[in-house]
């Protein structure tokens, strides 16, 4: 009885050594996850702190310095050089005074700075809308030669009434056409024996008259008066 009595109580005994070491592992165990867990949150977060600070500082950036808008750069040929003598149809002979580059709604262009001497009157054309207005060279001395035989011709005057050739006249003296302006000229010229015109005549035919011989001097490299005084005479030959 003794013997059976001694060998249970070291079952007993063993059973819990065994149940308290089972105890301590699941202890050691329940505590250890939540350090892990712990330090893996405080990692976290400085990660997350880390990752805000930096898109701040970008999204600050970006505000604080915003990208150069792209200027757009408008190229065309350039037909005329500065000091070079033009034609402007609306306005007569003209010189480029300059080339200057013009920056407006992010668009970049270049311009010919042009002035009339005779209006005093300065312009600037864009290079791109040279062509469209009609802006050319002076015409050549032998072209210019020919226009003279325009002016030797007897005047033709249509049969209608004057503000329907006025308006006719208008278009030939803006065309900036040399050959229109020499039979407006022609035309309209009268000598000092023959009818008077009314005021308007006279003073489109001053226009005409004025615009055909500046180009005349500079195209035969004569003074204003001296083409002048060269185109009366012609008129008043015929």
């Amino acid at each position: 009885m003794a013997t059976k009595k001694k060998v249970l109580t070291k079952k007993k005994a063993t059973k819990k050594k065994v149940v308290k070491k089972i105890v301590k592992r699941a202890a050691t165990k329940k505590k250890a996850t939540p350090v892990k867990k712990a330090v893996k949150t405080k990692t976290t977060k400085k990660i997350t702190k880390k990752a805000v600070k930096k898109a701040i500082k970008k999204t600050v950036k970006k505000i604080a310095t915003p990208k150069a808008p792209k200027i757009k750069r408008i190229v065309a040929p350039q037909e005329f050089k500065s000091g070079e003598n033009i034609v402007y149809p609306t306005h007569g002979v003209g010189r480029i005074l300059t080339i200057e580059k013009f920056q407006y709604d992010l668009v970049e262009e270049q311009l010919y700075v042009i002035q009339f001497f005779q209006d005093k009157l300065t312009i600037r054309v864009p290079f791109v809308k040279a062509k469209m207005i009609g802006l050319r060279n002076i015409t050549s001395k032998p072209s210019m030669t020919r226009t003279l035989s325009i002016l030797k011709q007897k005047p033709k005057i249509k049969k209608a009434m004057w503000s329907r050739r006025a308006q006719e006249y208008d278009q030939k003296i803006n065309s900036g056409d040399i050959k229109h302006l020499s039979e407006v000229v022609r035309d309209l010229f009268r000598k000092d024996d023959q009818t008077e015109q009314s005021y308007s005549e006279r003073q489109m035919f001053q226009v005409a008259f004025e615009r055909y011989t500046r180009e005349f001097a500079i195209s035969s490299d004569l003074k204003f008066e001296e083409a002048s005084n060269k185109i009366l005479e012609i008129l008043n030959k015929r």
